[in-house]
């Protein structure tokens, strides 16, 4: 009897899908790419080093040499393939021209900039499925502030109020589609810099049952498809668990602040390691 109790927690607590399908490395923006660029190299690393194949996407960009800076860090990091994907139109997802430097892509890097374009021009296109595909091959898939928000099942966006508070207020933040490459978490970016632990929290009231990282800039999270996650930059990484989450959301009117209660906050520094299949760091 004990060893079938035992078995049934066990089984309670163990998730029932991956965390992921390939290595994720979301960025919490502003990476260095001046100085020792240690969350850029490591993504190249990850990649494949001196053989990497990477394809950069920077439809989120209103720099039209976006692109084309990140092709020369890249390059300049070792990579000897580095191709950018112009994909400016929905349409422009369905040339084959465009999806060429995916198809092999070893890794695939989408750059910060304006998340509402991401969701306007790629979810729900073939390129979106490229990336699907090739991540459930292995292909490692990072990106930058907006960039790394899009990697979620749904990614946070600003409401109606201010989502640059530490107060959580109703509709401070609504949540839109992302790509789906990470189940059951929220990815948000400039997350100290910009003050934005106020609407995760909201998000988590709206939520329950969530986990959401808060990545500084140049800070980044290396999550492999088993689900633990290692902390990778010079700032750090705010994880809130919203798995027991309660709150008085649905009793509340927009604009109106929140009572978020039993969301537990972990704070990791650059080299610290966290299981999110347990929910639990390690080494700490």
């Amino acid at each position: 009897m004990a060893d079938d109790a035992r078995g049934a927690t066990e089984s309670a607590t163990r998730m029932t899908r991956q965390i992921c399908q390939g290595t994720m490395m979301p960025i919490g923006g502003a990476e260095d790419k001046e100085g020792a660029k240690v969350v850029l190299s490591r993504f190249v690393e990850l990649a494949g080093g001196k053989d990497a194949r990477i394809a950069v996407i920077p439809t989120a960009s209103e720099e039209p040499d976006k692109g084309a800076q990140y092709e020369a860090l890249f390059h300049e990091l070792g990579a000897a393939h580095v191709g950018v994907l112009q994909v400016e139109r929905r349409q422009d997802t369905e040339d084959e021209a465009v999806l060429a430097p995916l198809r092999d892509a070893t890794g695939i890097y989408i750059t910060g900039g304006d998340q509402g374009r991401l969701v306007e021009v790629i979810v729900g296109t073939p390129v979106m499925d490229c990336i699907r595909e090739r991540s459930n091959s292995g292909a490692l898939v990072g990106g930058t502030s907006a960039g790394a928000s899009i990697l979620g099942a749904h990614m946070p966006t600003p409401g109606d109020g201010e989502s640059g508070t530490a107060t959580p207020r109703k509709g401070i933040v609504e949540l839109v589609a992302g790509f789906g490459l990470v189940q059951d978490i929220l990815i948000d970016q400039h997350f100290s810099q910009r003050g934005r632990i106020g609407r995760l929290l909201a998000l988590f009231a709206a939520n329950p049952g969530l986990v959401a990282l808060g990545l500084d800039e140049d800070t980044a999270a290396v999550i492999t498809p088993d689900g633990m996650l290692e902390v990778v930059g010079t700032n750090s990484l705010t994880i809130l668990n919203g798995r027991h989450v309660r709150s008085d959301y649905f009793d509340r009117d927009d604009g109106e602040v929140l009572t978020v209660v039993d969301s537990t906050v972990h704070i990791l520094a650059a080299g610290r390691r966290f299981d999110l299949n347990s929910h639990q760091p390690v080494d700490v």
